[in-house]
């Protein structure tokens, strides 16, 4: 797993925007098109980054008002989990479509979204060791 930084980015997408900046040298450097062929981004991911500092950057990741469409449905597929741990994002979702109707999130973000609620989940419960006796 990446290790988390200010903002809640990880430290790959860190590495990736200082690549950036690097590779464009406050304009001395690589264009904006050869930044993005080089690293595989949209033009416009890269143009983004070049335009903002690293505070703007974490500000916007860190942004709490931004909310999910999933949210909403939150308490209810923390309580399948923790009832049925390792039931899969694909039968979570067959769930909620049952109970809710037409999801109101593609199949990928429903996904994305049950990864992370599995890793808060599981890091919430408690590991039991007893000893073993001879």
């Amino acid at each position: 797993r990446l290790l988390s930084m200010a903002g809640g980015m990880s430290v790959k997408e860190w590495v990736v925007i200082h690549k950036i900046k690097a590779l464009h040298d406050n304009g001395k450097g690589l264009s904006i098109r050869a930044i993005s062929q080089e690293l595989g981004l949209s033009r416009n991911t890269v143009r983004k980054y070049l335009r903002m500092d690293e505070n703007a950057i974490s500000e916007q990741i860190e942004d709490s008002s931004r909310t999910k469409r999933l949210d909403d449905h939150r308490d209810y597929l923390i309580h399948l989990l923790k009832e049925f741990p390792k039931l899969s994002a694909v039968k979570i979702a067959r769930k909620l479509q049952a109970k809710v109707g037409e999801l109101p999130a593609s199949d990928r973000s429903i996904r994305r979204y049950v990864r992370t609620l599995k890793e808060e989940v599981a890091s919430a419960q408690m590991r039991y060791y007893e000893p073993i006796l001879d």
